[in-house]
């Protein structure tokens, strides 16, 4: 059954994107945006830099609350847009992202979508790279289009 906003684009970000130049996003006018995260203080402070976003607490290291977040995802009609942001420092944070990819592939699916991964650069990003390699034929076939960005790590200095 189509819903009135089933023309609507549907974009997912997590938090850690909020982090990211506002031009990055670069999110389509109109499009029904979706922050998910675990951090209260991080998700009250989306609620200011995307004000129309339906802010869903998620802890991307759990498969049952990813499963729940692509539920209201598919309620929504599937995911145009996904995109992720992380330190690439953070084998944990990058393997949740591993797990989001393969969570929302069939919300994306529907909707023929686009996957933007962000990273700084970091250890655990070659396994990132990896994965994104062996996936990237099924990816290619549901039509779903991929792109990882990796910046340079930031630079830790001290004061003295």
């Amino acid at each position: 059954m189509a819903t009135v906003e089933s023309g609507r684009k549907v974009i997912l970000i997590n938090d850690a994107v909020l982090a990211l130049p506002r031009e990055t996003l670069a999110l389509d006018p109109g499009a029904r945006v979706f922050v998910a995260g675990r951090s209260v203080v991080q998700m009250t402070l989306a609620e200011l830099a995307v004000p129309d976003a339906q802010m869903i607490l998620t802890d991307f290291r759990q498969s049952a609350s990813l499963g729940a977040l692509n539920s209201t995802l598919q309620a929504a009609g599937g995911l145009d847009r996904l995109i992720l942001a992380a330190d690439g420092d953070e084998s944990e944070t990058v393997f949740s992202i591993m797990c989001a990819v393969l969570t929302f592939r069939s919300a994306l699916r529907r909707r023929r979508g686009r996957i933007d991964l962000i990273l700084q650069d970091g250890r655990a990003v070659g396994s990132l790279v990896e994965f994104l390699q062996r996936i990237g034929g099924t990816l290619d076939l549901d039509g779903i289009s991929t792109e990882l960005r990796v910046s340079a790590a930031r630079a830790i200095r001290a004061v003295a």
